[in-house]
């Protein structure tokens, strides 16, 4: 009996992992406007490849997914992330954390069909930003503008400090 178990759950872990696995689609086409809504699922995907993956592992993967986010969130007609120097203050200790910052607006945007709503596109950005900077804090500097967002979204003041910013 325990070996039985011990065989559903490696099957359930590995399965889990490959479901987390994300392959950058090959030969994608985005040139037209309705091309990159066909892409919008693969983009989820690899959002939530970046954000799950600890930023020092598979550097070339990272760097690969990064790629084709950006030249779908470059090319694609219905969002538009604006970088306000007042909320986004972390470029210079750690610049992944753009990238991350992006990833957690457009995820918004995408699963709640709301591109216009800036407040909340900066708000799901910088969330995500905290969660990936605690996650990943041993692989990044230590940056007291994170950690200020950290202290207010404890305190419950993320959104009110969002809402006058955006």
């Amino acid at each position: 009996m325990k070996k039985l178990s011990g065989i559903i759950l490696f099957s359930i872990l590995t399965f889990s992992l490959v479901a987390r696995e994300f392959e950058v689609p090959k030969n994608c086409v985005m040139t037209k406007d309705e091309d990159f809504a066909k892409y919008e699922v693969d983009v989820l995907k690899g959002i939530d490849w970046l954000l799950n993956t600890p930023l020092d592992t598979r550097p070339e993967k990272r760097k690969e997914v990064n790629g084709f986010f950006m030249k779908w969130l470059t090319g694609t007609p219905t969002l538009s992330i604006e970088i306000k120097p007042e909320i986004v203050n972390f470029m210079k200790p750690n610049s992944e954390l753009v990238m991350i910052f992006m990833c957690g607006w457009t995820k918004y945007a995408i699963e709640s069909k709301d591109s216009k709503n800036k407040t909340m596109g900066n708000q799901k950005g910088i969330e995500a930003v905290i969660d990936f900077y605690i996650k990943n804090k041993g692989s990044l500097k230590n940056d007291a503008n994170v950690e200020k967002y950290i202290k207010m979204k404890a305190n419950g003041k993320l959104e009110e400090y969002i809402s006058k910013n955006s």
